[in-house]
C-alpha cells in the first residue's frame, strides 16, 4: 500500500492521530493525501463509517478520486468535495427541517444569478459597477459587510422570495443549524471515521468553524487529517486564513502532530533557490526530481510595452515547442481575469496552428450549481466506456439535485442514472450551433420526462441564467468565442494545448514553462490587498509552478484611473539576481 512514498509521506500517513501537514511546492501533497484516504480505507472495521476529503476545488475532489481508483482502493466509504458541497449533502438537506429560512425548500443561487442581483442593486443605492460588496458571513452569524448593509438586506430578501441561497448562506446556514442542535455534530462525528482538509491555508474562518463544531461533538472518535502550505495562502481576499498548529489546535480544542514534506519532485534546484526568495517559512526545500541539477532558464522584462507583449510571449512559446516542449506543458498566466482573457485571445490569433487551453474561451461558465449546467454535460460528454462512471456520477447528482426540487423521475425503477443516460444517450439534434443544440436536447428531454419548466421556479430561474449568461459570453466581442457545438464538447475534454490562466487557478499545477505578465504593483495583487505577504505569497506560487524555465514580466504601459504608471512590484525590482 505505502510503497512508492518517501519516509516522509510515509509518516505523515500512518500517523494515528490528527495530522497537520506542511507540504511545500511539488512535494506530493496530493499523493500523501491519496495514499492517507487509501490507508484508512484499508483499515475500516465499521462499514458505516465515512472518510470526507474537503477540496478547494471539485477539479482536486475528481482528481483524488481518479487517483484512488487507481491504487483499486475500494472506494464506497469515500465521499469527497468542497466544503459547500459538504455543507450541503451532510448538514444542510438532511437537516433543513429544523430552520424556518429552509424548511420549505431550498435551491442554490448560481454565480451568475447573484452577481447580476448584485448588480442591479448597485445603482439604486448609489453604487458604482466597481464597487465591492461582500456576502460573506462571520462565525458569530454577522454579516461581513458593513457599509452596503441595506442593498445586502434587500438582496437576501429577493433571494428569500425565491426560495434561493447564495453559496456564503450555504456556510452560514450551515454553521446555524450545527450551533443550534449539537446533536447534529454528534451524529455526524459518529459517522465519520477521517476528515481530510486539503489546502488549509485557504480555510475561510466559518469553514473552520464548522469543522471544529463537528469535532467537539460529544461522541466519535474521527480524526483529522490537514494538508496545505502557508507560503501558498493566496485566497486571503477571499477570507482564507492561514492558520499556524497551535491556533488550529486551539480553534479544534484537540492536538495534532506536525508533519513535513520538504522535498520538491518538480522542480530543478535552480528555480527552487530562485523561489525561496519569496518564502516566509523555514523549510529548507531540496530538489529530489530527475531534475534537480539541470541548468535553470530565469528571465526578467522590465522594458516591453503591453502592446508589444503579445508578440513577446508568442516568440517564446514558438521558441519552446521548436525545441521539443509540449504545449501543455508551457503556461502563460497572470494576476487577473482582465489581463488573461483577452492576452488568451490575442495568442490563438497570433498562432493559428497553436493549441490553448485558455481561461475564458470556453463558451459556456462552468457552474456546477446550476440545473441545466449538469444537464448539459451529460449531452457534451460522449458516452464511452472511459466516461461511463463520471456521466454515471453525474446523472444521480442530476437525479438528487431534481428530487430536491420536488421532480420525481423514473419512480418506479431501481437503476435511475443508468435509465437517465440511456434516454439523454438517445437525444440528439441536427443543430450545429452550440446554444441552439443543447436548447432543443434540453426540450425534448423535460418532454420525454414530463416535466413542466414553467411550473417549478427554480427550474424557470435556472434555465434563464443558463442560456442569459451563455448568450451574454458568446456575444461579448472581447471574448470572441465559437459558437459550434464542437467547440461546446471541447469544453469538457482532457484539455490540451498551452494554458493561460490566473495566478489563482493554475495553483497546484505544474509545467516545464512558466510564462507571467503583469507583475505590477497594484496589479500583483490589487491595490486593496498589499498587505500581509500577499505579493510575496503570490510570486511564490507562480515561480513554483516551473520545472524548468521561468520567464517574467513587468511591462510598461499601463496606467490608473489618474494616468500614474504602474511600476514593477518592489519585491521583484529589489531583488539583485543574474537573470539569463
Amino acid at each position: 500500500m505505502l510503497k512508492g512514498l518517501n519516509p516522509q509521506q510515509i509518516e505523515a500517513v500512518i500517523e494515528e492521530g490528527n495530522v497537520l501537514l506542511t507540504a511545500c511546492p511539488g512535494s506530493g501533497k496530493t499523493r500523501a493525501l491519496t495514499y492517507k484516504i487509501a490507508y484508512e480505507l484499508e483499515r475500516l472495521t465499521n462499514s458505516k463509517k465515512i472518510i470526507i476529503a474537503v477540496t478547494f476545488t471539485n477539479r482536486a475532489a475528481d482528481e483524488i478520486k481518479k487517483r484512488i481508483r487507481e491504487l483499486n482502493a475500494d472506494d464506497t466509504n469515500l465521499w469527497a468535495g468542497t466544503i459547500h458541497s459538504f455543507c450541503l449533502e451532510w448538514i444542510l438537506r438532511p437537516y433543513m427541517c429544523y430552520l424556518d429560512e429552509l424548511k420549505n425548500g431550498f435551491s442554490i443561487s448560481d454565480e451568475y444569478n447573484s452577481e447580476n442581483l448584485i448588480s442591479e442593486l448597485k445603482p439604486i443605492y448609489g453604487l458604482g459597477y466597481w464597487d465591492s460588496v461582500s456576502t460573506k458571513y462571520l462565525p458569530n452569524g454577522e454579516k461581513e459587510e458593513i457599509v452596503y448593509r441595506e442593498l445586502l438586506d434587500e438582496y437576501h430578501e429577493i433571494l428569500a422570495s425565491k426560495k434561493l441561497i447564495d453559496f456564503d448562506q450555504i456556510l452560514y446556514y450551515a454553521n446555524k443549524l450545527i450551533l443550534s442542535y449539537p446533536k447534529i455534530s454528534e451524529i455526524l462525528k459518529n459517522m465519520f471515521h477521517l476528515i481530510c482538509v486539503d489546502e488549509y491555508q485557504d480555510t475561510q474562518q466559518l469553514q473552520y468553524a464548522i469543522l471544529s463544531k463537528i469535532m467537539k461533538g460529544a461522541s466519535g472518535n474521527c480524526k483529522m487529517f490537514f494538508v496545505g502550505d502557508s507560503d501558498q495562502a493566496i485566497y486571503g481576499s477571499l477570507g482564507g486564513v492561514a492558520k499556524n498548529l497551535e491556533e488550529i489546535q486551539t480553534e479544534f480544542g484537540t492536538t495534532f502532530t506536525n508533519k513535513e514534506l520538504s522535498g520538491n519532485y518538480r522542480s530543478n534546484q535552480q528555480i527552487i533557490d530562485y523561489y525561496k526568495n519569496f518564502q516566509t517559512t523555514d523549510i529548507d526545500i531540496k530538489a529530489l526530481g530527475s531534475n534537480a541539477d539541470d541548468i535553470a532558464v530565469i528571465t526578467y522584462n522590465r522594458t516591453v510595452h503591453k502592446d508589444d507583449l503579445t508578440v513577446y510571449i508568442s516568440e517564446i512559446i514558438k521558441q519552446k515547442i521548436s525545441e521539443g516542449i509540449p504545449e501543455h506543458e508551457i503556461c502563460i498566466l497572470a494576476p487577473t481575469w482582465y489581463l488573461v482573457i483577452p492576452m488568451g485571445r490575442k495568442l490563438k490569433s497570433l498562432l493559428p496552428n497553436v493549441k490553448f487551453d485558455a481561461v475564458g474561451l470556453s463558451p459556456l461558465q462552468k457552474n456546477r450549481e446550476n440545473t441545466w449546467f449538469k444537464v448539459a454535460r451529460l449531452f457534451l460528454v460522449s458516452p464511452s466506456p472511459k466516461s461511463f462512471l463520471t456521466r454515471k456520477r453525474w446523472a444521480t447528482e442530476l437525479i438528487n439535485e431534481l428530487e430536491s426540487l420536488g421532480v420525481v423521475i423514473f419512480e418506479n425503477k431501481e437503476f435511475k442514472s443508468k435509465a437517465l443516460l440511456k434516454l439523454i444517450n438517445s437525444i440528439s439534434s441536427e443543430e450545429t450551433d452550440g446554444l441552439k443544440y443543447l436548447e432543443e436536447c434540453f426540450t425534448e428531454l423535460v418532454e420525454k420526462l414530463e416535466i413542466s419548466i414553467s411550473s417549478n421556479e427554480i427550474l424557470k430561474l435556472h434555465w434563464t441564467a443558463f442560456f442569459d449568461g451563455a448568450k451574454s459570453r458568446l456575444e461579448n466581442p472581447d471574448f470572441d468565442l465559437a459558437k459550434d457545438i464542437e467547440s461546446f464538447r471541447k469544453m469538457f475534454k482532457h484539455e490540451e494545448g498551452v494554458v493561460v490562466n490566473t495566478c489563482h487557478g493554475i495553483k497546484g499545477e505544474e509545467f516545464d514553462t512558466v510564462i507571467a505578465f503583469g507583475l505590477l504593483h497594484g496589479k500583483l495583487p490589487n491595490w486593496n490587498e498589499t498587505g500581509h505577504g500577499a505579493t510575496e505569497k503570490l510570486l511564490y506560487v507562480i515561480c513554483s509552478r516551473a520545472k524548468r524555465e521561468l520567464h517574467l514580466i513587468s511591462e510598461t504601459g499601463h496606467v490608473t484611473k489618474n494616468k500614474k504608471p504602474y511600476n514593477p512590484t518592489y519585491q521583484l525590482s529589489s531583488l539583485e539576481y543574474d537573470y539569463d
